[in-house]
């Protein structure tokens, strides 16, 4: 399993590739590796291929090839694909192409906000907390929605490290640390 980390610096790489050769298209190239994914996810074939340790990545890449050409992959993503296979790193393009994207967001300012609620949240209520958020952070923001039961109520957000509890779990948890502490 490919660390984080090392998909980060992978998907770093790709960033300052594309921002040196093509200023401008990060967003495209994005796309595209997304495009590229769904395409493999879509075909239990190519999974297989892209998987297997003892198909030969030279074949892996003679057939990726063929398929970046045929969905229109840019030349610097082409060539990233070529750098995956030949570093044995292809069966880890998701994790890649995802911290890559992240990357992406953050030098475009977005903000990714994780929301954890305790039942699924209704449209008016991710659209008053998608405002709230874009006020706090003075940015755009995009939600990436989770639920969990345990909460009970309430919603806890993270944004990058920084976490926001607002459940009644936490909120359950501060008061009991106060009681505690009397």
């Amino acid at each position: 399993m490919l660390s984080h980390t090392v998909a980060r610096r992978y998907a770093n790489g790709l960033l300052e590739a594309v921002a040196a050769i093509a200023p401008g298209s990060e967003n495209k190239v994005k796309d595209q590796l997304g495009a590229l994914l769904a395409t493999i996810e879509g075909h239990d074939g190519l999974k297989l291929l892209i998987r297997n340790p003892a198909i030969d990545e030279q074949h892996k890449k003679v057939i990726l090839g063929k398929i970046t050409e045929t969905i229109g992959l840019d030349e610097t993503a082409r060539r990233f694909v070529d750098v995956l296979a030949d570093k044995k790193r292809l069966d880890h393009l998701s994790l890649i192409a995802e911290v890559y994207g992240e990357l992406v967001d953050e030098h475009s300012g977005v903000v990714i906000a994780h929301i954890t609620t305790a039942t699924r949240l209704n449209p008016g209520q991710i659209a008053e907390l998608e405002a709230s958020l874009r006020e706090a952070t003075r940015g755009e923001v995009r939600i990436s929605r989770n639920t969990d039961p345990r909460l009970l109520g309430g919603v806890v957000t993270r944004i990058g490290d920084v976490v926001y509890d607002g459940s009644l779990q936490g909120h359950l948890a501060r008061i009991r640390e106060r009681l505690e502490s009397t």
